[in-house]
């Protein structure tokens, strides 16, 4: 059990474009500071204390076009255009 305290199941990517606000405690609004966040290390790659945090601190360095493109991917997974 203590590997898996406070931890999230992995959720398929399918919608999320269209399911803001995200991560647990809906602290992002948009897919870009979702994206920053994870290109960062994750929370420990933000100076946070996370015990049980499996994805690497490494900083990803992607670069501003990877990043468009991995948003711009995440929206053709949509089942239904977002409203804008």
């Amino acid at each position: 059990m203590a590997p898996y305290l406070h931890a999230f199941k992995t959720t398929t990517v399918r919608n999320t474009a269209a399911t803001a606000p995200y991560m647990h405690n809906g602290v992002y609004k948009t897919l870009e500071e979702v994206i920053d966040f994870y290109d960062k290390g994750g929370g420990i790659g933000l100076g946070m204390k996370v015990d049980n945090q499996t994805l690497s601190d490494e900083p990803l360095n992607l670069t501003p076009k990877e990043k468009q493109l991995l948003i711009a991917f995440i929206h053709t997974l949509t089942d239904k255009a977002p409203q804008y």
